[in-house]
């Protein structure tokens, strides 16, 4: 047997997944060492199907990197198949793959090898046929593995007596699988947000035209140089970043609904700030703030739910303060492209629950549906903006381009029809995605 560098047990709770990889290489030795490790793992009735293409050439290289662009990220690349023309029952070929990709990723780590398990390929079978891989060998996944640049920290891990049942389930199913808000509870919706946060990733790759004309439509819309700002459940905390640097002085505080989520939000942005808890603290919380911000989060709520915080911040606000509020706009384009990017891109019940900007839940409003809530809780509009009556280029490269050859032509297709309908943009406001509304007391 090998002598490894770490104890099983260490091996298992110090192993992370790796996306930042120095270029330096991995020595045969040391790759033939973490193959070698594959062979042992179980395998359904000990056929060990197992087949791994590691991909040196670049022309090779380049040709997969159409489907997925990820065999770039480290110095090897190494796609792993298994026959799927036995033991099918119960996905029996998939378990036998998975068993090697855990026993390698064991072993590189106790090498001092970081890994990344990529299960996003693009046409698996255009990638099968470019690395000669017979029908009969199913491409299961992409490994990357090289000498990390950065270890990501641990991420947090669901308590063992959530997932432990004994005799028979005594849980309940985490989440409905539709995204619309109205069928999710508020508890529901703070669980998926704090799994999607529990996993580590940092989800500050907004698209920039978007991100951009918020921001643009916040400098027009508020000058204030100091006072008490409410950013209302931010989540992300992408544009509560962006508020706490580009208004340095003002006292900034933001509501959430879990600790997980307020480290979260706090190690991302460029100083110290307030947090307070939703429901309670928020509902409960004290008066007299100047400026309050809503970005993209009406369409995360049921209807009530987003009625009742709309009512608590008309009584926390002062009454010349203001209110900045974005959202998507359901009368727009931005239904169609997320049901083409589940078609051709990327699909799942993940997906849909996670379209950007949002984690969870999330059902687009109409200009109208907003207006009425706000009438309903106290409020006016005083100014509005809106962007985006056709796509920009580089949300259609964000959502579509990102998996495989094909989305990748469709997504220049639809960058064309985008371009050809730039000119008549500035008259379509109603049919906009993005709506800015600068908002006062009423």
């Amino acid at each position: 047997m090998l002598d490894t560098l770490m104890s099983v047990d260490e091996a298992i709770f110090t192993r992370r997944t790796c996306r930042k990889f120095r270029k330096d290489p991995v020595s045969p030795e040391t790759l033939t060492k973490i193959i070698d490790a594959a062979r042992y793992a179980p395998s359904s009735c000990n056929l060990q199907l197992w087949d791994f293409v590691l991909v040196n050439d670049p022309e090779t290289k380049a040709e997969v990197a159409e489907e997925t662009r990820y065999v770039h990220l480290a110095p090897v690349s190494l796609f792993v198949s298994y026959g799927n023309n036995y033991t099918r029952e119960n996905y029996a070929w998939v378990q036998s793959a998975a068993a090697a990709i855990q026993n390698m990723m064991l072993m590189a780590h106790s090498l001092g090898v970081a890994s990344c398990w990529v299960d996003t390929l693009g046409d698996v079978d255009r990638v099968r046929r470019i690395l000669g891989l017979p029908a009969e060998r199913e491409i299961l996944a992409l490994v990357l593995f090289g000498y990390p640049e950065l270890i990501p920290k641990a991420p947090r891990r669901r308590a063992i007596d959530i997932l432990l049942h004994y005799d028979k389930y005594k849980g309940r199913l985490n989440w409905p699988s539709s995204d619309d808000p109205e069928e999710w509870t508020l508890e529901q919706i703070r669980d998926f947000q704090m799994a999607k946060i529990r996993n580590g990733a940092r989800y500050n790759k907004p698209v920039p035209s978007e991100r951009d004309a918020v921001l643009e439509a916040l400098g027009e819309f508020v000058h204030v140089q100091d006072g008490r700002w409410l950013d209302v459940l931010p989540l992300t905390g992408l544009y509560t970043e962006e508020i706490a640097s580009r208004y340095p002085k003002v006292d900034l505080t933001f509501a959430e609904m879990t600790d997980q989520v307020f480290e979260f939000v706090q190690d991302r942005a460029p100083r110290t700030l307030r947090h307070e808890l939703y429901p309670d603290a928020f509902h409960e919380g004290p008066e007299g703030y100047d400026v309050m911000s809503l970005i993209f989060r009406l369409e995360g709520y049921p209807r009530d739910e987003r009625r009742q915080y709309l009512t608590t911040m008309r009584r926390r606000i002062k009454d010349d303060g203001q209110l900045f509020l974005a959202f998507v706009n359901r009368r727009s384009y931005h239904r169609p492209l997320r049901w083409m990017r589940g078609r051709i891109g990327h699909s799942g019940v993940e997906y849909a629950l996670a379209p950007d900007p949002s984690l969870g839940p999330f059902k687009a409003a109409t200009p109208g549906e907003i207006r009425a809530d706000l009438h309903a809780t106290g409020w006016r509009v005083r100014d509005r903006r809106h962007f985006f009556a056709v796509p920009p280029s580089d949300e259609i490269e964000f959502r579509a381009g990102r998996k495989g050859r094909k989305v990748k032509l469709a997504g220049q297709a639809l960058t064309r029809i985008s371009q050809l309908l730039q000119p008549v943009g500035p008259v379509l406001g109603p049919v906009a995605r993005v709506h800015a509304w600068d908002v006062i007391p009423a």
